[in-house]
């Protein structure tokens, strides 16, 4: 039995998906979350076999929700779905989404992505229109991320597009004052940002913040 978890905050999506798998032999839905805060403490509570993440969530997005279960169980296999594919498509898959689906795409095809990643594999809607990143730890994908924001230049953007203030960042994650100023600055540069209205403009398409 392939234990699914649902998140969406949008019941009747949730109620769509849930017919639709557990009307598929072997596969049943153990929780449904509505926001992403949500769906990290029912994937430590649970551990489930497959996650069905939307990236569109009321509180932090699904890509930080992934990013946070992803810290706590590098192993979970997360599947991201979205209205939107291209850059929010390709960032999910990098940030180590084992695939993505775009809701235009029929449903059958989330019963085809949860098999396939189940048996180790990846799955990329076509709809999505990026190709697949190379393995991780490649030199290739190392290349391809040169633009990317590193793993705590991530966090301290989701904080900073939150509204918090430098000073309330360097308390939280317990730096200083310099250090985050500093990664402030690589972010805006990395991102194309001027301004903090423009940071959190280019982070929601970026799928960083939605």
């Amino acid at each position: 039995m392939i234990r699914v978890q649902l998140v969406d905050d949008h019941e009747v999506v949730r109620i769509g998906f849930r017919y639709l798998l557990e009307g598929d032999a072997g596969m049943q839905v153990v929780v449904e979350s509505e926001t992403g805060k949500q769906a990290c403490k029912d994937y430590d509570a649970l551990l489930p076999d497959v996650v069905i993440m939307d990236v569109s969530l009321p509180d932090i997005s699904g890509i930080e929700s992934m990013r946070r279960i992803l810290l706590k169980h590098p192993r979970a296999r997360i599947l991201m779905l979205s209205m939107h594919a291209g850059m929010v498509a390709e960032r999910a898959m990098q940030l180590g989404a084992y695939g993505f689906i775009c809701k235009r795409s029929g449903a059958r095809l989330l019963i085809s992505a949860i098999r396939k990643v189940m048996a180790g594999g990846r799955y990329l809607d076509v709809e999505a229109g990026v190709k697949l990143p190379a393995d991780k730890g490649s030199s290739e994908q190392e290349k391809s991320l040169t633009s990317s924001l590193t793993r705590r230049e991530l966090e301290i953007c989701i904080l900073l597009t939150e509204g918090l203030s430098v000073i309330d960042v360097a308390g939280r994650l317990h730096l200083s004052e310099k250090t985050v100023y500093t990664h402030r600055k690589h972010i805006m540069d990395k991102l194309g940002a001027a301004t903090s209205v423009e940071l959190s403009q280019v982070a929601a398409r970026m799928g960083i913040l939605v």
